[in-house]
């Protein structure tokens, strides 16, 4: 990643457990000592294409002491029929501020029905934000598709309140490879004011999850939705879905949704149960 001035988001990212500490402390210390057990990697039910080199080291399950080079701890558990002459999506979750990555993982609770939908998933461990920090979540992905049989055309980004935030901070600075194909974004402390000074990130498709009552970030994301049809040249037209989200159709065949949703900051939205007839 080029070294860069840090945002002011990131300021804000770092206030953000002493933040929770008020309004979320009791929901989050729930998720770390009531422990329920973590899913049970299952068999993927998709067609997938082939077309990785000899030598690919990663297998089937659970795989949870990894660690980055520069020491974040990481889980990657891939489909019960994992095979490394297939190509698998790569589904990247990164964590609320304060989630180990075995509490995100029982956070997001999509491991399941992520492998049956082709994915490999994967779950960081949360860093204070940061520029370091956003450099450490970085490195995540590429030591993955180095090890896992990856369709480069199904990388997914995406997370909730700080894990949204760095899903956005690492999706218009570049610095993901593969470049991810969707992101979806829920909660992140980012101002429409913060991304216009970012670039726009190469065509992709983008899901924005948020309150406008939301107890941290009010407000937040419909300004952000606006810079993202600017940037990804959207039209004004706007399609209402099943789900109560409205969706734009973009420049090179890609899509905007924008969810309002209900719930305080601290959780994850209920709408998400429509999370893979996003990113498929």
């Amino acid at each position: 990643m080029t070294e860069r001035k840090s945002p002011h988001w990131l300021k804000r990212g770092q206030w953000l457990i002493a933040a929770l500490a008020l309004g979320g402390l009791l929901y989050v210390v729930a998720l770390s000592w009531f422990k329920p057990p973590l899913p049970l990697a299952v068999a993927s039910l998709n067609t997938l294409p082939v077309g990785c080199p000899a030598g690919m080291t990663g297998t089937a399950g659970r795989h949870m002491d990894l660690y980055t080079p520069s020491g974040l701890r990481y889980s990657v558990i891939a489909p019960s029929n994992y095979e490394p002459t297939h190509r698998y999506g790569l589904l990247m979750m990164f964590p609320p501020a304060g989630f180990s990555n075995e509490t995100s993982e029982r956070y997001y609770k999509l491991t399941e029905q992520a492998h049956r939908q082709g994915y490999v998933v994967v779950f960081s461990s949360a860093v204070p934000l940061s520029s370091r920090a956003l450099r450490m979540q970085t490195e995540v992905v590429p030591a993955v598709t180095a090890t896992w049989c990856i369709d480069e055309q199904r990388v997914v980004l995406a997370g909730h309140s700080d894990g949204g935030s760095v899903t956005t901070g690492l999706t218009v600075r570049s610095s993901v490879l593969p470049t991810p194909r969707n992101i979806v974004v829920s909660a992140a402390g980012i101002t429409a004011e913060d991304l216009q000074q970012e670039p726009c990130p190469r065509p992709l498709n983008v899901t924005v999850l948020h309150s406008p009552k939301d107890d941290l970030f009010p407000g937040y994301g419909a300004g952000t939705v606006k810079w993202w049809a600017q940037c990804m040249q959207c039209t004004e037209e706007v399609h209402t879905e099943v789900s109560g989200c409205q969706v734009q159709r973009c420049g090179q065949g890609n899509v905007l949704r924008y969810c309002v949703t209900t719930e305080s900051h601290v959780k994850w939205p209920a709408v998400t149960e429509h999370f893979f007839e996003w990113i498929d």
